[in-house]
C-alpha cells in the first residue's frame, strides 16, 4: 500500500501523451469495438509497406483536415518516443551535404543525411513502438494552406493498448468563441 506522498511523487513523474487517430465515423465505431486492424493502404511514411502502423497526431488542426468529427483518442502513459528529423530539416541537411562534400563522396553517397521515412523505418526495425515525425507536412517547400504539425506513428499493438474509450470532455466557457489561427488567446 502506498502512502499519499508516495502516490503524489509517482504522479509527478508520470508523463502522458495524448494523441488522436482521425478516421470516418464507421471506422471509429469499428476501432472502438474491436481495435485497430491492418491498414488496407500505405501512406507516405509507411516503413517497408508495413500495414500495422497507426498514424496519429496531437494537433487537432492537422487531424481535422481528414475527418473533423471522428477521432479515436489515444492516451500513452510514460511513452518512449523516438523522433526523426522533419522533412524540412532533411532538405536543409541535403543542401549542406551537397555544398560541403566532394564529388567522390556525393557519388558514393558517403555521409548522406537520412530522410524522415528512412529514419522511421530504421527505428521500427530496431524495436521502437512510437515514432514522431515533426512538422511532417512541412516538406522542402510547404504548400499554402497545408497544416503544420507532427505525426506520431505507432505499431498496432501499442495503439490498441492505448485507446482512450472514455476521454475527458473538452470544457469551454459559455459564450466564448473557439480559438482559431486568427483569434488566439
Amino acid at each position: 500500500m502506498k502512502t499519499f506522498s508516495e502516490f503524489i511523487t509517482e504522479a509527478r513523474r508520470m508523463r502522458i501523451l495524448r494523441t488522436a487517430h482521425y478516421t470516418s465515423a464507421s471506422n471509429k465505431e469499428n476501432i472502438l469495438r474491436s481495435g485497430f486492424r491492418d491498414s488496407p493502404s500505405t501512406g507516405t511514411y509507411h516503413p517497408d509497406e508495413r500495414k500495422d502502423i497507426v498514424y496519429t497526431t496531437p494537433s487537432s488542426r492537422v487531424g481535422s483536415d481528414y475527418h473533423p468529427h471522428s477521432r479515436v483518442n489515444l492516451k500513452l502513459i510514460n511513452p518512449k518516443v523516438t523522433s526523426t528529423d522533419s522533412p524540412r530539416d532533411f532538405g536543409k541537411n541535403i543542401k549542406n551535404w551537397m555544398k560541403s562534400s566532394s564529388i567522390e563522396d556525393i557519388n558514393s553517397k558517403k555521409g548522406k543525411p537520412t530522410s524522415a521515412p528512412d529514419q522511421a523505418k530504421s527505428a521500427f526495425k530496431q524495436g521502437a513502438k512510437v515514432v514522431r515525425v515533426p512538422n511532417a507536412h512541412g516538406g522542402f517547400t510547404p504548400r499554402e494552406g497545408q497544416p503544420q504539425g507532427s505525426y506520431i506513428m505507432m505499431d498496432k499493438e501499442t495503439a490498441n493498448k492505448s485507446i482512450d474509450r472514455n476521454p475527458q470532455p473538452t470544457v469551454r466557457a459559455k459564450g466564448k468563441k473557439r480559438r482559431t489561427k486568427i483569434r488566439t488567446k
